[in-house]
C-alpha cells in the first residue's frame, strides 16, 4: 500500500464561483521516475476544469 501512495501526487485547484461558493477540484497523477528530472519546488500543471469549463493551473499538494 505504501508503494502506491509514494508514486502519486495530488493536484488541486480552488475556485470561487459567481454565487460566492468555493469549489475544489482535484487530480491524482503518478510521479515521473525519469532520470534528470528536477524534484525541487511544487509541480504546477495547466489542466481543464470541468466545473469552470476552462483551463486553470493546478498546484501540487500533499497526498494523504
Amino acid at each position: 500500500m505504501s508503494q502506491v501512495i509514494k508514486n502519486k501526487i495530488l493536484l488541486i485547484h480552488v475556485a470561487t464561483l459567481p454565487n460566492g461558493k468555493k469549489v475544489a477540484h482535484r487530480y491524482v497523477k503518478r510521479k515521473s521516475k525519469g532520470a534528470g528530472k528536477q524534484t525541487t519546488g511544487k509541480l504546477v500543471l495547466k489542466k481543464y476544469n470541468p466545473i469552470l469549463r476552462k483551463h486553470v493551473e493546478y498546484t501540487e499538494s500533499k497526498y494523504k
